[in-house]
């Protein structure tokens, strides 16, 4: 019911007492709302972002202070929405104009969504700030950094990150990696990167099976395959 919710707080802001005006929970309840939408759309998300970006300033201009997770919603709203500097700004301004330190959520959004812009060489940058900080990447910005990095044809550095993520590493980002390194004609370096793979457990047998059938459907090379599946 986003629409009522949006009249009560319309509501709040005009009640002649003080004490019923927003507060930095009613605002962060918006924006959760807001991004709740659809978070796959990007569209949905550039439509919501306008209401998201119009509550924000409101609620800075009321003098109401943003708290972390105000700042994360900007940010997270900003890169789901593939405004990556608008995204990036919020991020610069947290410290020294809003007085919050990002957390590791700050660094997840962000990361994630300049690897959906291609922009590989600022989410590794960020990726490397974050873990230089304490910080846990989440297994998603783990996934969408090597997929970033696969794509862009920076296979060792995909294979690297894919390394450390051990059993965070989804499917789609395995097959992502082998897809491009075998693509490049690459397909013994690709059958021998699976077979370390099944080694160390980042793949059982059946994801393992997949990606080999993969290969031999895609590149035809069913003597290299065959052997991969001997081992």
């Amino acid at each position: 019911m986003l629409s009522s919710a949006i009249h009560v707080y319309n509501l709040m802001r005009d009640h002649p007492d003080p004490s019923c005006h927003p507060t930095t929970q009613t605002y962060n309840l918006l924006f959760t709302a807001l991004l709740g939408r659809d978070n796959r759309n990007s569209y949905i998300n550039h439509v919501y972002m306008d209401t998201l970006r119009a509550l924000f300033r409101q609620m800075v201009n009321s003098g109401v202070a943003p708290d972390v997770f105000s700042l994360n919603s900007m940010i997270k709203g900003y890169a789901l929405s593939l405004h990556l500097n608008d995204a990036l700004r919020i991020f610069h301004q947290m410290q020294p104009v809003y007085g919050c330190d990002p957390d590791a959520n700050s660094y997840n959004y962000l990361v994630h969504g300049l690897c959906a812009q291609g922009r590989t060489e600022n989410a590794r940058e960020l990726f490397d700030e974050m873990r230089s900080r304490g910080f846990v990447p989440s297994a998603k910005t783990f996934n969408s950094l090597a997929s970033a990095l696969a794509m862009g044809g920076e296979l060792e550095a995909a294979v690297e990150v894919v390394g450390e993520m051990g059993r965070m590493v989804d499917l789609v980002t395995c097959r992502t990696v082998i897809g491009e390194m075998c693509g490049r004609g690459r397909v013994r370096d690709g059958l021998r990167l699976l077979r370390e793979w099944k080694e160390r457990a980042v793949l059982n047998e059946r994801a393992y099976e997949e990606l080999l059938y993969g290969i031999e459907d895609i590149h035809g090379d069913g003597e290299l395959v065959g052997r991969g599946r001997a081992l």
